[in-house]
């Protein structure tokens, strides 16, 4: 089940099943090589992440939503000025130095994979320099919510160099423990991606057959 549900998921925050595409367990069990019962489990486990939805004829991808994704960046926003209020007081040295050797070991030629999970894992990590969990936990799942939003934005190579800029500037607020500095520079990285999360949206909107998009601007 834990192989299918990460195989899907992986799909689902891609693309490669576009939002609003429909199926059913039968197809799913052809698809990705599982019985029923696994099937069935890891859909469940993907209904709660909000990846998929049922319906009248079986299940389909939850489609993207511009209020989600604005109402999911807020929350983030929210979460991280406190969680790094709390890592200017409380982060060790050598935590901060990790997190930034993982931002730093990152390089243009991965592969987008490779980067959209070494972005989510850059904004948990800098959420349990809080010595919080909760953080922690709240981070994980705002991050699942605007994954898919995510994966548009780092298709480009100025996307994914700005994002470096960026994270290593967090960072080393953190390090001076410039707590007012710090919870600014967070509310501005969230406020910009939101805005290029919902730029790359609108054009993949336009362009994009099959794409499910609730809300879409026009």
């Amino acid at each position: 089940m834990h192989r299918l549900y990460e195989t899907i998921r992986g799909d689902i925050l891609s693309l490669t099943l576009s939002p609003g595409h429909a199926f059913s367990e039968r197809q799913f069990e052809a698809l990705y090589g599982g019985s029923r019962t696994p099937i069935r489990a890891a859909l469940s486990r993907l209904e709660v992440d909000g990846l998929v939805q049922r319906d009248d004829r079986g299940w389909s991808v939850t489609p993207l939503s511009f209020q989600e994704i604005e109402a999911a960046s807020e929350f983030r926003a929210a979460v991280e000025r406190e969680a790094v209020t709390l890592a200017c007081q409380r982060a060790r040295p050598e935590e901060i130095d990790g997190i930034a050797e993982m931002v730093v070991s990152v390089t243009m030629d991965m592969s987008l994979d490779e980067w959209h999970r070494a972005g989510r894992d850059f904004h948990v990590e800098l959420a349990r320099l809080s010595g919080n969990l909760f953080f922690v936990r709240a981070v994980e799942d705002v991050m699942t919510r605007l994954a898919r939003a995510r994966w548009l934005e780092i298709r480009s190579l100025e996307g994914r160099q700005r994002t470096v800029t960026e994270h290593m500037n967090i960072l080393d607020i953190v390090r001076r423990r410039d707590v007012a500095t710090a919870v600014a520079a967070v509310t501005e990285h969230a406020q910009s991606t939101q805005s290029r999360h919902v730029e790359a949206l609108m054009g993949n909107a336009r362009g994009a057959a099959g794409l499910v998009v609730v809300g879409a601007r026009k």
